[in-house]
C-alpha cells in the first residue's frame, strides 16, 4: 500500500485531512463492534479493518500508541447457566467499556480478540438440541439479555439449572432459538481453527 492508496481508503485527497478521517473510521468501527458484538464474523471483519488502519497509520507516519494492557476476562468455568450468563455479560460489559475508551489500535484488536474468546466460550457451553421443525436462525438476531435472563430465571425456579439439564426440559421457544444461534456460533469457531 502506498500513500495514495491509503488516502483513497480513508476517502480523502490530502495527508492534512487524513488524521481526522482515520479517527472517524476508527469511531465507526468501534460503533459497529459494539452494536454487533454478538456476531463473530463481523468482529473478525472489523479486526481486518483495524489492521488496515494500523498499516495506513504507519504509511502516513502517524504516531501509533503501542500501549501494553493487562486487561483480562474471567473464565466461564461454571456449569450453572445463570452463573455463566452473568459472567459472560460481565466480561462483555468490561470489554465494551474498554473498547469505547481506547484510541490505541493495537489494544482495540486485543479487545476484539477477548470479545471473540468470550463469545466462543459462551457459545460452546450450550448443548446441541434437536429441533422438531425447521427454524430460521439469524446470527445477527440475539435474544435480548434481559429476556434471556428472565427465561433462565423462570427455568431455575427453586433449583440451580445446569447446561446438561437443558436436554430433559421443555424450553420456551425464544430460548430454544437462542441456543440454536449459539450452536451455530460454536460451529463457526470450531471450523475457524
Amino acid at each position: 500500500m502506498n500513500i495514495n492508496e491509503a488516502l483513497k481508503i480513508l476517502g480523502v485527497d490530502s495527508i492534512s485531512e487524513s488524521e481526522e478521517a482515520l479517527e472517524n473510521k476508527l469511531f465507526e468501527i468501534k460503533q459497529e463492534i459494539i452494536a454487533n458484538c454478538h456476531v463473530p464474523q463481523l468482529i473478525v471483519a472489523k479486526q481486518k479493518k483495524l489492521r488496515q488502519l494500523i498499516t495506513i497509520s504507519e504509511i502516513l507516519n502517524f504516531n501509533i500508541q503501542k500501549r501494553e494492557t493487562n486487561f483480562e476476562i474471567e473464565e466461564l468455568e461454571t456449569d450453572s447457566i445463570l452463573d455463566s450468563f452473568n459472567l459472560y455479560h460481565k466480561n462483555r460489559t468490561l470489554i465494551m467499556r474498554e473498547i469505547l475508551a481506547l484510541e490505541s489500535l493495537n489494544i482495540l484488536i486485543f479487545c476484539t480478540d477477548l470479545l471473540l474468546e468470550n463469545l466462543k466460550n459462551w457459545a460452546e457451553k450450550w448443548p446441541i438440541l434437536q429441533a422438531n421443525q425447521m427454524i430460521e436462525i439469524k446470527l445477527s438476531k440475539e435474544l435480548e439479555s434481559v429476556e434471556m435472563y428472565r427465561l433462565i430465571e423462570e427455568l431455575n425456579e427453586n433449583k440451580k439449572l445446569f447446561f446438561n439439564d437443558l436436554k430433559t426440559i421443555n424450553l420456551p421457544n425464544p430460548l430454544f432459538i437462542e441456543i440454536q444461534r449459539l450452536n451455530l456460533i460454536a460451529t463457526y469457531f470450531a471450523t475457524r481453527k
